[in-house]
């Protein structure tokens, strides 16, 4: 009895001090719990507004409501950005796949992801903090899509080729059918994705070799510098590309009136070599046309004749252009006709030609005279200066002294009486142009007795080129035979017979 209320005593003192130590032990847990749940104040950036408001934080805080302590260590002073070990917990699997640097070494996860208050992010992730419009070593400048966040079409933590949209998930009306036979038919083909579209990989990387090959020769300045200046980038065909005259609407062309050819500008311009077009164009369809003028430039034709002349009624260029001695075309040969008078267009060099040929282009009647005297066959020989500035006539004394010597004073301007080129006398060069009959003294004047020449055929006494009258019997006898027996002694019938004065 005694055992058992001694048990009850102590069971009852130790289950109040028990309950003491119970009181005094569970308010120190609250207190310690208490203060791990408040741990000290920390400091809050003044700039804390635009943070908020970052990419990163709108992500987490405003999008997946994810709350600060989760990403924030409680216990640190400060907000300063979590060891990137917190964004790996939650985000494995982009963590596997790093975007690297230029090494291949994975990148720090706030290299791309802003979670601090730069007012310059475009987008989700700071891309443009390496993949700027500059252009550095390694990576390329930004330049198309620069205005297109960079999440629109990538992905960094996926590998490019199962991450980049297609082009024609946005550009849905391009229709493209350049290369289709030969390329992928992706735009990627021609484009890079932060390329200008000007700038697209060179026609010239394909169609170097690739058919239809084009020659580097096909773009140059002054509306040829781009491929694209003439095709359409997307179709790229012939039957699409511009036409010349889109261009060269107002551009006059060589005897466009008269050649229909002329006109078509692919008869003398290869597209892809526009300025290749020269002497040998013109051969093509002007395969008659031997042409060894101008000799500096082998006969090129345009050196004569421009393709596009200021006027559409030009053919050729004038002569004086280039022959500068000539004041004009009419300056030579006694400034009445045209160079091409004489010097043929297409073979103006006259040294192979003999003179009886070029001059008889136009003097025909008088090279056909000259046959008949072999002296006066050559040109020059009489004829003083040169042929672009012919000076005089030479003196015919000069070869014909013996007659001029002997000639009566009026008979010395020898073309008086002679055709000059056949040297022959004129028809109508008689004595009686000069010598009127009926003025005439003496026996000049005696009637034909009853038929005949009588006294009025000159040179029955005269000689052209004598000035001594044959006045001797033996020519009086010569007409006068009737009479030989009178005064048979008398050496001259003049003595008696004056030619001066009386019968």
């Amino acid at each position: 009895m005694k055992r058992a209320g001694l048990w009850i005593g102590v069971v009852t003192l130790s289950a109040f001090v028990a309950g003491i130590f119970a009181a005094r032990f569970s308010g120190t847990v609250d207190q310690i719990k208490e203060a791990r749940q408040k741990p000290a104040p920390r400091t809050v950036p003044a700039n804390w507004p635009e943070v908020r408001l970052s990419p990163g934080h709108s992500q987490h805080f405003i999008n997946e409501k994810v709350e600060c302590n989760e990403c924030h260590d409680p216990a640190q002073e400060t907000f300063d950005s979590p060891d990137t070990g917190v964004c790996t917990a939650c985000h494995e699997e982009q963590a596997s796949l790093a975007h690297v640097d230029l090494d291949g070494m994975p990148m720090d996860c706030y290299t791309c992801h802003v979670f601090g208050s730069e007012p310059d992010v475009f987008g989700r992730w700071h891309c443009t903090r390496c993949h700027g419009p500059f252009q550095s070593e390694g990576i390329e400048g930004l330049a198309m899509h620069a205005s297109v966040p960079c999440e629109s079409c990538h992905n960094p933590h996926k590998p490019t080729e199962e991450t980049v949209r297609e082009c024609d998930e946005c550009h849905k009306t391009m229709n493209v059918q350049h290369g289709r036979s030969r390329l992928s038919g992706s735009c990627a083909d021609c484009h890079g994705g932060h390329k200008l579209a000007s700038d697209a990989a060179s026609c010239m990387e394909c169609h170097e070799t690739q058919e239809p090959t084009v020659p580097a020769s096909a773009t140059f300045g002054d509306g040829h510098d781009s491929c694209a200046t003439c095709h359409q980038a997307h179709a790229f065909s012939a039957s699409t590309a511009l036409r010349c005259t889109s261009c060269h609407e107002g551009t006059q062309v060589l005897a466009q009136n008269r050649a229909r050819e002329h006109r078509d500008c692919s008869s003398c311009h290869t597209p892809h070599a526009v300025r290749s077009a020269g002497d040998g164009t013109c051969r093509g369809c002007h395969t008659d046309v031997l042409s060894t003028h101008p000799v500096e430039s082998k006969g090129d034709c345009i050196a004569c004749h421009d393709p596009h002349p200021r006027r559409a009624s030009q053919i050729a260029r004038q002569c004086s252009e280039c022959h500068e001695e000539a004041r004009s075309e009419r300056a030579f040969h006694s400034k009445q006709i045209p160079c091409t008078a004489c010097h043929q267009p297409h073979r103006f060099d006259l040294n192979r030609l003999s003179e009886r040929a070029l001059c008889g282009q136009c003097h025909t009647l008088q090279i056909r005279l000259t046959r008949r005297n072999l002296g006066h066959s050559s040109c020059d020989s009489c004829h003083e200066g040169s042929t672009h500035e012919p000076s005089g006539v030479v003196a015919c004394g000069s070869c014909h002294d013996a007659q001029l010597s002997k000639s009566p004073k009026g008979h010395r301007e020898c073309m008086t009486c002679h055709e000059p080129h056949g040297g022959t006398v004129s028809a109508k060069a008689t004595c009686s142009g000069c010598h009127e009959v009926g003025q005439l003294p003496g026996l000049h004047r005696i009637p034909d007795q009853p038929r005949g020449e009588g006294h009025t055929e000159c040179t029955a006494c005269h000689g052209i080129h004598e000035a001594k009258v044959r006045a001797n019997r033996a020519t009086c006898m010569t007409c006068h035979d009737n009479v030989a027996d009178h005064e048979p002694d008398a050496k001259r019938c003049t003595g008696c017979h004056t030619f001066i004065t009386g019968r």
